[in-house]
């Protein structure tokens, strides 16, 4: 039996989260394969409507991190 492996997106804000996640990958931390990062300008601007297709398209979880 295959193992259950989430697909999580994640709307990342350009100043804060993002710019850490980009750090963590200079430093050749290692992430998840299982996280997909959408940058923003601003969590506080993402639409409800976004969110709802996000799910709807397949993604098992959404992180939303500003």
């Amino acid at each position: 039996m295959e193992e259950f492996k989430p697909q999580i997106v994640g709307f990342l804000c350009n100043w804060c989260t993002y710019a850490a996640a980009d750090m963590a990958g200079a430093a050749k931390q290692e992430t998840s394969s299982s996280l997909n990062v959408v940058r923003v300008m601003c969590t506080s601007r993402i639409d409800q409507n976004l969110l709802l297709t996000t799910y709807f398209s397949g993604a098992d979880g959404i992180l939303i991190a500003g």
